[in-house]
């Protein structure tokens, strides 16, 4: 049998990056280098994330707790998502073979143990740190909403792994498992490919022409929809947000509009869906039910709501929506006019809580920095690629850094990811130079992967796998003050070098004062006594103190302390 094309593609894919990312795989052997390489292919592809922020959400290893990676983000209402991840990688490309049965029935029993605050477990280093900071939400009064994700190169499980899903889970709303193939890497990597496509407008519809550009308002079968989801999935979202926002209010009342048989009503609760395209054509000599031709389509508006049709569909085959129909505006925009697209993606985007940083890579503030980045010998990434190269600054990364360093805003950095682009953005990049922006990304990457180094000092250790984005924000203050530099604004390109070359000399330096200070902030937090140590806190504890703001406003934005610590 011949090896499949799009397997033998996501094979050269993962050599690439092997190549180009050797510190991913320094202690692995060749087989296990390869397996942990399609995770993290596969990981940046479901969330849409760069390899070099992807591999930060990696927990593969002994004890791992039964997932492989994890990304967990605060949402809205007291909600926040988790996103677990397992990887099977089948190294003999001729098999097309399930997700393993057995695997699935971890993922059941992973979920009922590491959600509930009451169990324990053995778990290596980074998925303790996972399971302590979703113990830390629940106990707090979040309430999870978990996403199962099982990665292979193979075909969805089978109809036994299926009965494991529904016996626990068949009507709990709080769970959901997906399959991510070969096929959905395969668009991932494929995804600047233009889609050509067709799509039946129903009834009547409008075209009109202004301001030199074409428009089309009428209405689709959601069908339709369902249909293009299958066919092109998340590459139809490529000038809009790829990630799923998990279960909210919106998406909550889309799929029960579905399921309680109004789907006739749908039409009028729905704010329907935004395309835009190179060029359409349509029969202009039909009276209705036009068949239009679409160039080069991108869905920048509806995301959710294709999504959430496209999975209410799948999981629901005897639903009435013969009647079901949503509003669809198609905007002809040529390919060259990237301009007007991001001011359409954005102002009908920009009230929903999503991930904003492409509706943003077009501001001038970030052209400027890729420039000047540039101009200093580094390369900054203001848009989303596949890059298989970790050496680059992705937009994302430096909005973490910047914030969590230069704006002293550590916990927010930690848990606040998808506003950094929206009610963040311009407290992060406002004022914000490429020397600037490059030094905090040195240091809070140097502080990343001091993270998962193990600390001779018991106390260090106990607080290291939650303490990163502190001593990040800690080692840059330090450094400023250390070189005279009175406030950021005087960090520029002119001293760039200077600040760069004690950093790179004084980095270790800098992590030890930082830890032992802020290992005495946690003692007089936790209030301590002498018999005391840091070390007996509790992960779930450590977590929530740095999750909240009394360390931050009490030490990190407080002169005094620093006036009399920075000696």
């Amino acid at each position: 049998m011949p090896v499949n094309i799009s397997k033998q593609i996501i094979e050269l894919r993962i050599d690439e990056i092997m190549n180009n990312n050797p510190d991913y795989f320094s202690n692995d052997d060749k087989d296990s280098r390869k397996s942990k390489c399609f995770l993290l292919l596969g990981v940046s592809a479901y969330l849409d994330r760069d390899l070099s922020e992807a591999v930060s959400f990696i927990t593969d290893g002994g004890n791992d707790g039964g997932f492989d990676a994890a990304y967990i983000e605060e949402a809205h209402d007291g909600q926040v998502n988790v996103i677990l991840f397992q990887s099977k990688y089948t190294r003999d490309l001729n098999k097309d073979t399930n997700f393993p049965s057995n695997a699935v029935e971890k993922a059941v029993n992973t979920i009922k143990t590491i959600f509930d605050p009451a169990n324990n477990t053995l778990l290596n280093e980074s998925s303790r740190r996972v399971v302590d900071e979703i113990h830390s939400l629940i106990l707090d009064g979040h309430i999870p909403y978990v996403t199962f994700v099982m990665l292979n190169n193979g075909d969805k499980w089978n109809d036994a792994a299926q009965l494991y899903i529904d016996n626990e889970f068949r009507d709990e709303e709080q769970v959901r498992f997906e399959h991510f193939g070969t096929q959905d890497i395969l668009g991932y990597i494929k995804r600047k490919t233009p889609i050509v496509t067709n799509i039946n407008m129903s009834g009547l519809s409008i075209q009109e022409n202004f301001n030199f550009k074409r428009v089309i308002i009428g209405k689709v079968k959601i069908t339709e929809i369902f249909r293009l989801m299958n066919e092109y999935g998340d590459s139809l979202f490529e000038k809009n947000i790829r990630k799923y926002l998990g279960k909210n209010e919106i998406n909550d009342s889309i799929a029960d509009c579905l399921k309680s048989g109004q789907g006739a009503n749908f039409f009028f609760y729905n704010n329907g869906i935004t395309m835009v395209c190179d060029q359409f054509s349509y029969n202009a000599l039909q009276e209705k039910d036009w068949i239009v031709k679409l160039n080069g389509l991108q869905i920048i508006n509806g995301g959710q709501t294709c999504r959430t049709l496209h999975q209410t569909l799948s999981e629901n085959n005897n639903l009435d929506i013969n009647n079901a129909y949503v509003l669809l505006r198609i905007y002809e925009v040529s390919a060259d006019d990237e301009d007007i697209v991001k001011e359409i993606t954005y102002a009908t985007n920009h009230q929903n809580p999503v991930d904003l940083r492409d509706l943003k890579s077009n501001d001038s503030m970030q052209q400027l920095l890729e420039q000047s980045a540039k101009d200093l010998g580094y390369t900054y990434k203001r848009k989303r690629d596949n890059s298989s190269s970790s050496n680059i600054i992705p937009s994302t990364v430096a909005a973490e850094a910047v914030l969590a360093i230069w704006r002293e805003s550590p916990h927010l950095a930690r848990y606040k990811k998808s506003e950094m682009f929206g009610a963040y953005y311009k407290k992060i990049f406002d004022n914000l130079n490429a020397a600037q922006m490059i030094i905090a990304v040195m240091i809070f990457r140097h502080c990343d992967a001091v993270r998962k180094r193990t600390a001779e000092d018991k106390d260090i250790n106990a607080m290291r796998s939650y303490s990163n984005y502190f001593i990040a924000c800690m080692v840059g203050k330090k450094i400023l003050h250390d070189l005279n530099i009175n406030n950021v604004d005087k960090l520029t390109h002119s001293n760039f070098e200077e600040v760069k070359n004690y950093f790179d000399t004084e980095k270790d330096n800098l992590i030890t004062w930082a830890e032992e200070k802020l290992k005495n902030i946690l003692e007089k937090y936790f209030n301590l006594s002498e018999k005391s140590s840091i070390s007996e806190i509790d992960g779930r504890t450590m977590a929530a103190a740095f999750r909240r703001f009394d360390i931050v406003e009490g030490y990190l934005k407080n002169q005094e302390w620093w006036d009399k610590n920075l000696s």
